[in-house]
């Protein structure tokens, strides 16, 4: 070995242990010049209310900065909630099938109520979505089916909801954009890196290969290091110390509340619980507590019939029976006869609304099993945007 060689060779091997030390000293200073975010002052432990009006999806994007399905399916609850949407749970009729063992999977079907009880533009496009481009009353679509309108819509999703932080000031620009860009930079420096060593390592010495190598590991190590760089602004920074409070008050609500003095914060705050990830733990805390189901969800058993309209002056209550309970409702309705009321019976007997509430809308206990099921079919209805390349 010359000692050309032999100095080549040092500066290569003191390249490479430079560029590891350097590289990762480099890869902390910037995250912490640009992806950190901005301090803020003291933030109570727990918040009971939503800090602010950002929509549940939002406000799961908002701490992540990630839009995933859960933000979606909170949304659609949210759409629920505002009356917009009614949802059935439809479990299929296992009898006359040639394996009844093997239960087929429950579907769920959407009802359009009121399109124009939306409250976000990201709420207005999901109903275009799941209903078409001119959403009407009473239109109805299982769950099951929007799945490939949904695929197709997914980008414009995920861009609304950052779209929505974006104009509240809480980031400077789209996250999604920030990671595009350095995961691009790294991109671009891992090939020049690679490509400028094959050439040295040719020309030179192999040892080239050495800083070749270890610049390599620090540009692939920015690819993921891009998921923490988005930076949120003052007021962003802020905004989500808040609903991290809230956050916490949702998953500790044991703590803070007696449940089954405050069952009526289950669907008050459900579409929160979903977007935050918590959405079983909140199922089955107010599920024990004996919430009610909420009045946009209900269930319909295999082999029950829709009796359509107002059935005996009940309103809503009388939307959807099954049939396999119309003689139990008719016996709270009227006990003297076994007839439905409003369907050829005059005097409908003594009325008693507690036993009506309990045959058709029901505890969250008794469909618990059902409602999750809804969680999980509109989560892989809706996990299209999980796939998210920045």
């Amino acid at each position: 070995m010359n000692p050309v060689e032999a100095l080549f060779r040092v500066i290569f091997i003191g390249a490479m242990l430079l560029l590891f030390t350097g590289g990762g000293v480099g890869l902390l200073v910037l995250w912490y010049m640009r992806g950190r975010d901005p301090r803020v002052g003291i933030v109570a432990e727990f918040l009971p209310n939503p800090p602010d009006d950002l929509p549940p999806g939002a406000a799961g994007t908002l701490l992540d900065e990630h839009a995933d399905h859960h933000d979606v399916v909170a949304t659609l609850l949210g759409l629920a909630r505002h009356g917009a949407v009614d949802i059935v749970q439809i479990v299929p009729d296992a009898r006359g099938q040639k394996r009844p063992h093997r239960h087929p999977p429950d579907d769920y079907e959407l009802t359009l109520r009121d399109p124009t009880r939306c409250e976000s533009a990201l709420e207005a496009e999901l109903l275009r979505i799941i209903f078409g481009p001119r959403p009407v009353s009473d239109q109805s679509v299982r769950l099951s089916e929007i799945r490939p309108a949904f695929a197709a819509a997914e980008s414009d999703v995920r861009e609304l909801l950052y779209d929505e932080l974006v104009e509240r000031g809480y980031f400077v620009r789209s996250p999604e954009i920030t990671r595009l860009r350095w995961r691009r930079v790294a991109w671009v420096g891992l090939v020049l890196s690679i490509l400028t060593g094959v050439v040295l390592a040719f020309v030179l010495d192999p040892y080239a290969l050495l800083p070749t190598v270890a610049a390599a590991v620090m540009w692939g190590a920015m690819i993921p290091l891009s998921r923490a760089l988005p930076r949120k602004t003052p007021a962003g920074a802020e905004a989500a110390a808040k609903w991290r409070a809230f956050r916490r008050y949702l998953a500790e609500i044991e703590r803070y509340e007696n449940v089954a003095q405050s069952r009526e914060l289950f669907e008050r705050y459900l579409s929160y619980a979903v977007a935050f990830a918590l959405a079983r733990e909140w199922v089955g805390i107010f599920a024990a507590a004996g919430a009610a189901q909420p009045p946009w969800y209900r269930q319909l058993d295999g082999g029950d019939v829709l009796i359509p309209g107002d059935v005996g002056g009940l309103g809503d209550i009388g939307d959807v029976i099954a049939m396999g309970r119309a003689f139990e409702l008719a016996g709270h309705l009227g006990r003297d006869t076994p007839d439905l009321p409003g369907i050829g019976v005059p005097d409908v007997g003594s009325f008693d609304p507690q036993a009506v509430t309990d045959t058709l809308g029901g505890s969250l206990q008794g469909v618990s099993d059902g409602f999750g099921g809804l969680l999980d079919a509109a989560g892989s209805v809706f996990d299209a945007i999980d796939f998210d390349v920045s």
